[in-house]
């Protein structure tokens, strides 16, 4: 398929479709499998459980707004982003849910922060004072670190923190939530050990009466292993998009993957001769083959060093990928598929005809996983949604 017939298959995309005429490449997202991944989720939880989905890393390289805007129209409770610029996207698509903001933001974006309705994140008590300076009012959730060694108070320093806090009238703590340690060890006993330290925090703080209305414990592993980290509210990210790395989760939630294709077209082919001089080193040069060079490159999320037996489809047959791959090009073997001409499509990952190249493949070719695989897209190659 060629961009001209791509055009006519989205033709509610028109400025997708001109930016992939500029760019060249272009990856798919299926808006119906976030839906079935967001139902699935709702199913599966008691109905009290309120759903904060994690768009960060614009929403693991799907973009952001358009994902919000679709969870939105589900009824999904709120968002949590650690980018100021996720959050903006996913309002300047006319979302109003309410959207937490992970550690990331800095003072200077307060003017930001609350012209978007935004609710920050505090660690400290230093942290709190110093956003108090800066927002007319200080809305927030308290990050609480239960052994991940990152942001967030330690249980012992909670306390005080919600005291202080609970004193000034511009202060509105609205949830309380941590992340389990992703750290290396037993991750079983780790995440046992990080739920007793949660319900002993819990019974700490509610003996003085400041335990915040909303408790968030369980990201996408959480939720598909641990039923009773549930609390009263869950921020799962990968999950939404169809990612889960558990074989057999505690809750038999069956997920479809958004990440539909990852293509590019070809931008030149040619046939190589003598008069090119000696073939190259590298793996993959033959004399007399069909190059062809296609409009992706490093730059744009590919691997920066071409690992052997990568492929792509072209006219509904596997080539094979030479490297070294380049910033915006990477050549390819086109001499088993002479038919190939300029403006081709090659999928890079996805189906084409009766061919397939499923994301556990590219995962594993380009030396990754499916969270790497989703959050290495950049965000300036075009998104078609499908």
């Amino acid at each position: 398929m060629n961009l001209l017939e791509h055009q006519n298959r989205f033709t509610d995309q028109t400025d997708a479709v001109s930016d992939i005429r500029i760019r060249g490449c272009w990856v798919e997202i299926d808006i119906n499998a976030i839906r079935h991944n967001y139902r699935q989720l709702r199913r599966h939880l008691p109905q009290h459980v309120k759903i904060y989905g994690c768009l960060k890393r614009n929403a693991y390289g799907c973009g952001a707004g358009v994902v919000a805007a679709v969870l939105s129209q589900e009824n999904i409770d709120g968002f949590a982003v650690a980018s100021i610029a996720d959050a903006i996207a996913i309002r300047q698509r006319g979302v109003s849910n309410p959207i937490l903001l992970y550690p990331g933001p800095g003072l200077e974006d307060a003017r930001l922060i609350e012209a978007n309705s935004l609710t920050i994140s505090v660690s400290s008590i230093e942290e709190l004072m110093q956003w108090r300076r800066v927002l007319t009012t200080t809305r927030l959730f308290m990050k609480l670190d239960l052994g991940f060694f990152r942001a967030g108070t330690t249980p012992a320093q909670l306390p005080e923190l919600l005291r202080i806090a609970a004193e000034y009238p511009d202060v509105q703590v609205e949830g309380l939530y941590a992340h389990m340690s992703e750290l290396p060890g037993s991750q079983n006993d780790k995440a046992k050990a990080q739920l007793a330290r949660m319900h002993d925090t819990l019974r700490t703080i509610e003996t003085s009466c400041h335990r915040p209305a909303l408790v968030m414990m369980s990201s996408t592993e959480g939720v598909l292993e641990h039923p009773d980290m549930d609390f009263d509210a869950v921020d799962p990210g990968a999950l939404l998009l169809g990612i889960s790395e558990i074989s057999k989760p505690a809750r038999p939630i069956t997920l479809s993957p958004a990440l539909k294709a990852i293509a590019t077209r070809l931008v030149s082919v040619k046939r190589v001769d003598a008069s090119l001089g000696p073939l190259p080193d590298g793996p993959g040069f033959r004399s007399g083959m069909i190059l062809g060079v296609m409009a992706m490159g490093w730059g744009d999320g590919l691997p920066r060093y071409l690992p052997n037996g990568m492929v792509g489809l072209v006219r509904g047959r596997r080539a094979n990928l030479i490297g070294p791959s380049h910033l915006e090009h990477v050549r390819i073997d086109l001499t088993d598929i002479p038919e190939a001409r300029f403006g081709d499509e090659v999928v890079l990952l996805g189906r084409q005809g009766e061919a397939m190249i499923t994301r556990d493949e590219v995962a594993a070719r380009w030396g990754t996983d499916l969270i790497g695989l989703y959050a290495g897209l950049r965000d300036h190659v075009p998104k078609l949604y499908v």
